[in-house]
């Protein structure tokens, strides 16, 4: 036991294991105690609770089976249905199967006594009442049934229902008592726990307080001890605490008298050594005092330096003038350590920068930089400093007398002449001539970055203007070096390559410009292996390529040049032509040639046909007739293509002129109308006029051909039949006039190109139909030279409108005044100059059923004379005549030197396509042959009109009028 005591006297760990240990030993045998009970009361309140849950349900089970049973006795007796009599011993069965569940679960006398009871009551109730009443029932004895109901039946339900609630009632009751008795025996053992708790603090505080005893003061002790010495007091080693332990703290205070031994002992050769410390220290201090002035030293040059290289590198970081300057004038007067400063450019601009300077001192110093002390610099070419007093606007707040240094510095370029001028004011000292010097550096290094972005900027100017240059040629032009990089594009290239700006084609490799370019076009492989054997190989012989877009529906053509410098390849130079309209021009020709052939072929054959037939046979008068119809008809159809082919000549060549006089829309369109319904029987025309100004400035007959091809387009391209109507009204000062019909219509993708020359939709239904694509163009020429607007809307399968646009006049007086000169015209006398018998006699036939008096002539000569002696009203001249002594430009030209003769109107009628000649000459109108012979007369009459019109102003309708 001794050798035990002795064990744990020699450590505090092993004391403190052991009392620890105590402990836990005692903490958990009571902590095991106490849940050894609780376990107990809940595993007794646990079976209790099972054993009356079971009871329950086997009650309720015999509960619901008696339940089910009434009903179904119920059921029977007042519907007679055989599936409740059945149920009825079936719910018997199941009542005596939970009786005997019940009974095998029975602990207590009462429950045996429901038991018996509910046997009782079943024996009566299935074996004599049910059986009875079922009996009864059924032998149709009703009356019985309602005694046995009356004579106790229902009383004995009525009772053992009561029983069975009572019975469920005291299960519960039972449960609830179970409850309670474990709640109170769970306080009881809360009780004990809270005790058994406040038990081990008790011991946990009472180990803690011979722990400290045996620890805690015995250190204080030292600890003071260990304070003294640290306050430099004196300490004796009979003052430390003195104990026989024989654990760790009879150990320290052992060890601790020892060390203050050793202390005392070493304290005097400290003393001693910390003596020539001192010394050593204070010539220590008087080394580290210079080498501090040396470091400062040091680091104002390092300071200095790193002020040079940030101007140094400000040089040469930007080629931007204005950042450069800016750089300039902040780091030199960090340099300088100005307080203000200023750089100007001697340029006709004087760009400059300042630092410190308000916006009056920079623009006085700009306003003067050629007069005053600034001269001195551009005529002595050298630096010069300046002493002066500080002005009043200077010195803010100070009072006293105070000077500023300024100095003035030129910054030469290579051929000495003053390129810049630098201005700086100090007011902490003067500047010294080393200073100057050094600074004087500075400005060489200033005139070598002004170079330098003097011609940066000239190239990027020669650049910008080369880059401007490409931009305007409409082709796309790209320069690449011998490894496909791309170096110079322009706009039309960047919009080819579906880029946003040059900047993204600038640098980029073949892959990045190839793939897009090959990607968008149909050539696919065939291009990339023209564009490789010509980058990559060399092949500077390859023919022109030819490439499509569809998604931009274009079509591209590239060709490719060699870049040579000193005979050397340094890349090539792509030129990317739009040829689209080329293209279309091209295939709509080859697409015209093939429609043309085939449609005056057509007319052709008809015409040799039916001649051929009345040359070759005996015909009747009837079938004659009926051949020379078509043959007249066919005449006019090639006519007619003919007059296009010829109008868009002269509209190209700009020699297309018009006889614009007033004309009633109304009468050219129903006229238009009359002459289209002999062309069709299935169509309806509908001339809706909502205005009665449609008066418009014009040419008669080209208006009726403008109406002519609108409204025979209505009829080919709405073959099904339908309406047509043309619409007038006006809007603003310009008249519109809607010709729509309920044909075809017009692809939304055909519109843009639909006034094209020789421009046909692409479409099996209008190909049939047939036409040279040329109406549609002449109609937009006339309507332009007409000063109008000419559109379409249309719709797939429903049809479409063109609408016209034209300038108003109106007609300030009536129709009266125009029939009165009509009647006052109607004998006027017209001598026709035409050398074909045929025509004249038809034109004499014209003129004579219009009313006027005609005379015919041949010949040149002859038609002068005659023309002097009577003096006609009017005269139609053919100008070739077959007799060659005089044309009809020489009787123009005769009739016009006459003064007596130059009034009168004359109408060229000739085949010659010269109305610009004939008009110049004098000639009041121009008729190309053929032309139908109405045509002439109402020429002449309108021509009589306007010569002796009285009482009539024709008005424009602009803007100022309304």
């Amino acid at each position: 036991m001794e050798k035990m005591r002795n064990y744990f006297r020699q450590s505090l760990a092993r004391q403190f294991v052991l009392l620890v240990s105590s402990f836990l030993v005692v903490f958990i045998v009571g902590a095991a105690a106490l849940s050894a009970y609780q376990s107990s009361l809940v595993s007794s309140f646990e079976q209790k609770k099972n054993e009356i849950e079971t009871k329950m349900k086997y009650a309720q089970e015999v509960e619901r089976a008696f339940n089910q049973a009434f009903f179904d006795v119920r059921g029977y007796l007042a519907f007679n249905r055989k599936e409740f009599k059945l149920s009825i011993f079936r719910e018997q069965e199941n009542a005596q199967t939970a009786l005997d569940l019940l009974e095998s679960a029975a602990t207590t006398k009462e429950d045996t006594q429901f038991i018996v009871k509910a046997r009782q009551f079943a024996q009566y109730y299935f074996e004599r009442l049910v059986l009875e009443a079922i009996e009864a029932f059924e032998n149709g004895n009703i009356q019985k049934v309602l005694s046995l109901s009356e004579n106790g039946g229902t009383a004995s339900i009525q009772q053992f229902q009561f029983q069975m609630k009572t019975y469920k009632q005291s299960l519960n009751d039972q449960l609830d008592s179970a409850f309670r008795q474990l709640s109170s025996e769970q306080q009881t053992a809360q009780t004990a726990f809270i005790v058994f708790v406040f038990s081990m603090l008790f011991l946990l505080i009472m180990i803690a307080r011979i722990m400290t005893k045996k620890i805690g003061m015995p250190l204080r002790a030292l600890a003071n001890m260990a304070e003294k010495i640290a306050k430099d007091e004196q300490v004796h080693n009979d003052d430390v605490v003195h104990t026989a332990r024989e654990d760790e703290i009879g150990k320290l205070a052992q060890a601790f008298r020892k060390m203050l031994a050793s202390i005392q002992d070493k304290e005097e050769a400290l003393m001693a050594h910390n003596e020539e410390l001192l010394a050593q220290q204070d010539e220590l201090e008087l080394q580290q005092t210079e080498l501090e002035q040396a470091l400062e030293a040091m680091q104002a040059r390092e300071r200095e330096l790193k002020r040079y290289n940030d101007f140094i590198q400000s040089l040469s970081n930007s080629l931007d003038r204005q950042d450069v300057l800016q750089s300039i004038v902040f780091h030199t007067a960090r340099i300088m350590e100005a307080d203000r400063g200023m750089i100007v450019l001697m340029n006709d601009e004087k760009t400059y920068a300042s630092f410190g300077l308000s916006p009056y001192g920079v623009e006085q110093f700009l306003t003067y930089v050629y007069n005053g002390l600034h001269q001195r610099l551009f005529e002595q070419k050298k630096p010069f400093v300046l002493k002066r007093e500080v002005a009043a606007s200077e010195k803010g707040y100070h009072e006293e007398t105070m000077y500023v240094h300024d100095i003035f510095l030129p910054v030469l370029s290579n051929t000495d002449d003053v390129q810049a001028i630098l201005v700086f004011s100090r007011f902490g000292g003067p500047f010294s001539d080393e200073e100057v010097q050094e600074y004087v550096g500075l400005t060489k290094q200033i005139s070598i970055s002004l170079q330098k972005i003097a011609l940066y900027e000239q190239s990027e100017q020669a650049r910008e203007t080369v880059q401007h240059i490409l931009n305007t040629v409409q082709e796309g032009i790209h320069l690449v070096d011998k490894n496909g990089n791309s170096k110079i594009v322009n706009k039309q290239m960047v919009a080819l390559l579906q880029k946003e700006s040059i900047v993204e084609l600038e640098g980029a490799s073949y892959e990045q410009w190839a793939r897009g370019l090959v990607e968008q076009s149909d050539a696919g492989k065939t291009l990339c292996d023209y564009l490789q054997s010509i980058i990559f190989n060399g092949d500077e012989e390859r023919e022109p390529f030819v490439y499509h877009l569809p998604q931009k529906r274009k079509v591209i053509q590239v060709y490719a040049k060699p870049l040579y410098r000193n005979g050397e390849r340094q890349g090539t130079v792509f030129v990317h032509r739009d040829i689209t309209k080329e293209f279309e021009v091209d295939q709509m020709k080859s697409e015209f040639v093939s429609t043309v052939s085939h449609e005056l072929r057509t007319p052709l054959s008809s015409v040799l046909g039916f001649t051929e037939l009345m040359l070759t046979k005996e015909l009747k008068p009837e079938r004659q007739k009926k051949y020379l119809t078509t043959i007249y008809q066919e005449a006019k159809r090639l006519t007619a293509l003919i007059n296009d082919f010829l109008d868009v000549q002269r509209m190209e060549s700009g020699k297309q002129t018009y006889d614009k006089k007033y004309e009633d829309l109304v009468s050219i369109i129903e006229n238009v109308i009359e002459t289209q319904k002999v062309n069709t029987t299935i169509h309806q025309f509908h001339v809706r006029k909502e205005t009665d100004k449609t008066m418009v400035l014009g040419d008669r007959d080209k208006l009726a051909q403008v109406f002519t091809n609108l409204i025979s387009n209505a009829i080919k391209y709405s073959p099904e039949g339908g309406n047509i109507t043309v619409r007038i009204y006006e809007r603003g000062n310009r008249l519109c006039i809607d010709v729509q019909d309920e044909g075809l219509g017009i692809p939304e993708e055909a519109l843009p190109n639909i006034f094209t020359k020789f421009y046909r939709v692409d479409n099996s239904d209008r190909r049939r139909i047939g036409g040279t694509g040329l109406g549609l163009a002449i109609v937009k020429e006339i309507v332009k030279a007409h000063e109008g607007e000419v559109s379409v809307t249309s719709e797939l399968k429903k049809g479409s409108t063109f609408t016209i646009s034209l300038p108003l006049v109106a007609l300030a007086n009536t129709e009266e005044d125009e029939r009165d000169n009509n009647e006052k015209y109607a004998h006027a006398h017209v001598i026709i100059v035409e050398d074909d018998e045929n025509l004249a006699a038809l034109l004499e036939a014209e003129l004579k059923d219009s009313g006027f008096r005609v005379k015919l002539v041949k010949e040149g000569k002859e038609a002068i004379e005659l023309i002097q002696k009577e003096k006609p009203d009017a005269v139609v001249l053919d100008i070739m005549l077959e007799e060659h002594d005089a044309s009809g430009w020489d009787v123009l030209k005769a009739l016009k030197q006459n003064e007596e003769l130059a009034h009168i109107p004359i109408i060229i009628s000739s085949a010659l396509e010269e109305r610009e000649k004939g008009m110049a000459l004098g000639a009041n109108s121009y008729l190309v042959k053929p032309y139908q012979p109405s045509q002439l007369s109402k020429t002449i009459l309108q021509m009589l009109l306007n010569k002796e019109r009285q009482g009539e102003i024709f008005v424009p309708l602009n803007e100022e009028a309304n």
